[in-house]
């Protein structure tokens, strides 16, 4: 029908990105090169990190938390099931059992007081998901980290450059994780970052990204490395790096153009929630989103299916989400439970196009097609 068919996500295309990459094959510098650094120093001063290290992916980001907090077998980590996997295999990977807690309604974040419910003796950490570059309610989070002697980890893979009151997401707890992924607000191809915010965590950090040697941390006094303890390649390479730094440096840009196409969007749809759907909405209460997805709430999961091959059929992209961990065969194997407000956002949420290069007759055909559904239902 359509000529111009609407991708869900098209990453941004920096022009300075081609030439950092030509430069990195050009110097036949792959690892631990001149973008690596780069952006590890923006995203450090950015954010106000105390020290930021550049990964291969978040999924690595938050193995490395696991392992730096000493996380053994039977140690609980509390987290939301409506997340990536890669939150819960962080802490299967270190022998560690998820707990998952239902999230709120209105902004799907983990529900703090039923959070606390959770918490015992096993209880080594939460991780907080702040879904779709929304703050989770931070202050309750640090009541319980403090109250209860236990780690606070930021799984804020949709949410670089996201706040919570004066302070960047993934600043808060001890660890944050940062992803950028192709489907991100950035994208590095598939490189992450960890902000360390307990700084005790930075030597040894170091260490398991150096693949457990001391390498990075010699001096002229010591002419070699050696082997200090676990480790992995968690590195981002020069290339991911060359890639990344590109986007970062028109981070103005693309945050502006993700904000400005949000807002249109929630000005065009606000009026027009009702009992068949509803729009998750900024937390204003907590400052700054990161604007990475605009999502549509719909009253059941037959419904939203009917929207998603609707739009299709008018040449544009939507998808639901995540199926939440607790619902698939092998989060059943950790425990059956029951969560409410997981399972039945989970079956009408569905995430419309939203990137930069999107162009306002785009943004508006699918507002128009978005309605001409609804309005028919």
């Amino acid at each position: 029908m359509y000529n111009n068919y609407i991708k869900f996500n098209i990453p941004y295309e920096a022009k300075s990105s081609k030439k950092n990459i030509l430069k990195v094959l050009k110097n036949k510098k792959f690892a631990d090169g001149e973008f690596q650094k780069k952006c590890q120093l923006f995203i450090q001063n950015k954010i106000n990190s105390k020290c930021v290290e550049l990964t291969h992916s978040c999924s690595s980001a938050l193995e490395i938390a696991m392992l730096l907090i000493n996380l053994k077998k039977n140690d609980e980590v509390i987290m939301p099931s409506y997340t990536f996997t890669s939150t819960a295999n962080a802490v299967l990977l270190c022998g560690g059992k998820p707990v998952f807690v239902d999230v709120r309604s209105d902004d799907i974040n983990l529900d703090p007081k039923l959070v606390e419910k959770k918490i015992n003796k096993k209880t080594k950490a939460i991780i907080v998901v702040h879904y779709a570059g929304n703050s989770c309610d931070m202050s309750y989070f640090l009541k319980l980290k403090k109250k209860h002697n236990i780690y606070l980890i930021e799984d804020a893979a949709h949410s670089f450059l996201g706040k919570y009151k004066d302070k960047y997401l993934g600043t808060i707890g001890d660890f944050g994780a940062f992803s950028f992924h192709e489907t991100k607000n950035f994208v590095g191809g598939q490189c992450g970052a960890l902000s360390i915010n307990n700084i005790k965590f930075r030597k040894q950090a170091k260490i398991i990204l150096d693949k457990g040697t001391d390498r990075s941390l010699l001096n002229n006094k010591k002419k070699y490395y050696s082997w200090k303890g676990i480790g992995s390649e968690y590195r981002a390479t020069e290339l991911s790096s060359a890639l990344l730094f590109g986007q970062l440096s028109k981070y103005n840009y693309i945050q502006k153009s993700r904000e400005r196409i949000w807002n249109i969007y929630f000005k065009k749809f606000k009026k027009n929630g009702d009992k068949n759907f509803y729009i998750l909405k900024k937390n204003t209460k907590f400052k700054a989103s990161a604007h990475h997805v605009f999502i549509l709430i719909f009253k059941s999961l037959n419904l939203r299916n009917k929207f998603i091959l609707y739009m299709k059929r008018q040449g544009i992209e939507c998808f639901f989400h995540y199926y939440p961990l607790h619902m698939s065969n092998f989060g059943k194997k950790i425990k059956k439970i029951k969560l409410p407000v997981t399972e039945k956002i989970y079956k009408g949420l569905v995430r419309l196009p939203l990137y930069p290069s999107l162009k306002l007759s785009e943004i508006n055909r699918i507002i128009k097609f978005s309605k001409k559904f609804v309005n028919s239902i």
